[in-house]
């Protein structure tokens, strides 16, 4: 844990090494952030003013009763004001322009990152951390890169043109003022360097807690019907328990910084009461320099405490910097050709060659060990064999969601990782044995397969998937909202469904992943039937567990121990009396067993 912890630990100068990367995020708005700096300028020289407006009139024209001169500077002020105003309401337009479209450009710009990540990527991370970066760091830098940033040019300005005017008032008064400053700073290190620590752990936990509580939700069904509710909520109280507790922490040390602050606000004052009184009884300072002094020490003290909170949200930010680049930076773990060559989509022939390959999660157990096939153009192959045989890490391989350790995977003859992915891709379709629906309607979530397709096209493929006549049933017919994930319909309408998507792609290349697996028999049946009907000429690869819905196919593929056992149609692989004949008696004594009511 300690090790992850230091992962994101940042320092002063490292901070320094990610402003390039934050000014990427700010380059697009440069002339809006000139303009702001402008304003910000005139608006600190203004604001600089009124303390040597008192200074004047208290030693100048009060004692003179000059009512006419009084008046000038009151009108003057006024004007100034007037102006200021003006400025800082502009200020405040650009500014929430400028945040909302740098954090818009951020979202954008990681969404997409994570869009053209592999499956790699994925298992080895929880979705709520995807999240948490998102929306937590996501807001974090866009605050850095506009409201922290003209927060600290403002600060800088105050401080600037205060400390002018003050040492050109005294400088035996400046220079005390600036010493206690200096001892601010050395508490506020301090306490920031806590901050920091509980920062990271924060963090780090609600990233955490974000994916524990959308996986117990998603998987809400299981949970309930194993009557785990207890079980979970004292899970989830120990998680919310770990994270409040460095909350509390981190708030505790927020609020130090605020204690610190009120302290040196008070000895600032104390500083310049008691040390100006003695320069004014010694006459080296008026009463006017003194009241100036008071409202000039409350400009410069004023920017030094909101830096001081400030600090906190910026040493987050910069981590976020971090944690958003660490995504969009990240290697993609496919190698990519540079020039890669064109991909022949006359025909879907598939061909492993001594493929070997090992998930990260497991290197110590091969997926597949030396498997060599070939899938002819046209041919309907079912792949069969026992749980963890390698059956789907077939199906990862043709759709290129990972690469093998060695050997190769041809599409039509070509190595497919000399093939454009995307172009590769193109030319398969695939039905899993989970229906992945959107929350959308009917006709959005078939046309996810070919956003130009017409609604002939669309029509056509749910005849095909025998699902047209139940989508005209429905008051809204194509245009249902089926809900997340298609949970307003049944299990055999969602997979049905699928098939109408995958054949509105018009693939060469057609995979059913365990496409009957989780559905009852009748519905089995009518996708069976759906199944033969779009066979037709095109290449069909077929994940199957149920052996009797693949006995029509041209050529079956037996799986063990990640190696090709067995290869035949269904009586050559009976005849052998192995693995398929062990695995089909099996299946039918099981038949024969159950009972119907």
């Amino acid at each position: 844990m300690e090790k992850e912890h230091n992962k994101y630990d940042i320092s002063y100068r490292q901070m320094l090494t990610r402003l390039p990367k934050l000014y990427k995020f700010m380059a697009k708005y440069k002339w809006l952030i000139l303009v702001l700096a402008f304003f910000d300028v005139i608006s600190n020289m203004i604001i600089t003013l009124p303390p040597l407006v008192i200074q004047y009139s208290v030693d100048e024209i009060i004692p003179l009763k000059d009512i006419f001169s009084l008046n000038i500077f009151f009108t003057a002020v006024t004007i100034l004001f007037i102006v200021f105003s003006g400025l800082f309401l502009g200020h405040i337009y650009i500014r929430w322009h400028l945040q909302y479209n740098i954090r818009k450009d951020i979202r954008e710009k990681l969404f997409n990152a994570l869009l053209l990540k592999s499956p790699i990527f994925y298992s080895k991370r929880v979705s709520g951390e995807i999240t948490s970066r998102m929306n937590n760091d996501v807001g974090s830098v866009s605050y850095l890169a506009s409201d922290a940033f003209f927060d600290f040019f403002n600060a800088f300005l105050k401080i600037f043109f205060s400390l002018t005017m003050l040492f050109y008032l005294s400088w035996k008064i400046t220079v005390a003022i600036l010493i206690l400053i200096g001892l601010q700073y050395i508490f506020v290190t301090i306490v920031m360097n806590f901050f920091k620590k509980y920062r990271k752990r924060t963090s780090e936990k609600w990233g955490r807690l974000l994916g524990f509580l959308q996986e117990i939700l998603s998987n809400i069904k299981i949970v309930m019907a194993f009557g785990n509710e207890n079980y979970e909520a004292a899970r989830h109280l120990k998680k919310s328990r770990d994270f409040i507790k460095d909350s509390i922490s981190l708030g505790i040390t927020n609020r130090m910084f605020e204690v610190v602050a009120t302290i040196f606000w008070h000895a600032f004052y104390v500083t310049i009461i008691v040390y100006g009184i003695k320069l004014l009884t010694g006459t080296e300072i008026t009463l006017g320099i003194l009241l100036a002094f008071v409202m000039l020490v409350r400009n410069l003290f004023e920017p030094i405490f909101e830096l001081s909170g400030t600090m906190i949200f910026v040493i987050s930010a910069f981590v976020s910097i971090d944690r958003i680049y660490e995504y969009i930076e990240y290697p993609d773990e496919l190698v990519v050709a540079d020039k890669p060559e064109k991909t022949d989509c006359t025909k879907g022939e598939i061909e492993f060659s001594d493929v070997e390959f090992r998930y990260e999660k497991d290197k110590e157990k091969i997926a597949l060990n030396g498997v060599s096939l070939k899938i002819e153009d046209g041919q309907s192959v079912a792949i069969v064999g026992p749980s963890g045989a390698g059956k789907s890490t077939i199906v990862n391989l043709v759709l290129r969601f990972y690469d093998p350790e060695s050997g190769t995977v041809k599409f039509n003859g070509s190595d497919i990782k000399a093939l454009d992915i995307d172009e590769y891709r193109k030319n398969i379709s695939i039905v899993f044995q989970d229906a992945l629906l959107f929350n959308d309607t009917i006709m959005n979530n078939l046309k996810y397969a070919d956003l130009d397709a017409t609604k002939e096209r669309v029509e056509k493929a749910c005849r095909d998937a025998d699902i047209y006549d139940f989508i005209n049933e429905l008051p809204l017919r194509f245009d249902t909202v089926i809900g997340e994930r298609g949970l307003k319909l049944s299990g055999g309408q969602r997979q049905r469904l699928s098939i109408a998507r995958a054949l509105l792609k018009d693939p060469k290349i057609l995979i059913l992943d365990e496409a009957t697996a989780s559905i009852d028999s009748i519905s089995e049946n009518v996708i069976q039937e759906a199944i033969e009907k779009i066979m037709g000429d095109r290449t069909m690869i077929i994940i199957a567990h149920r052996l009797t819905t693949i006995v029509g196919v041209d050529r079956i593929i037996v799986m063990e121990n990640g190696k090709v056992a067995e290869t035949g149609t269904h009586s050559e692989l009976l005849a052998l009396h192995g693995v398929y004949h062990r695995l089909w008696t099996t299946q039918m004594k099981e038949n024969e067993n159950e009972i119907v009511f």
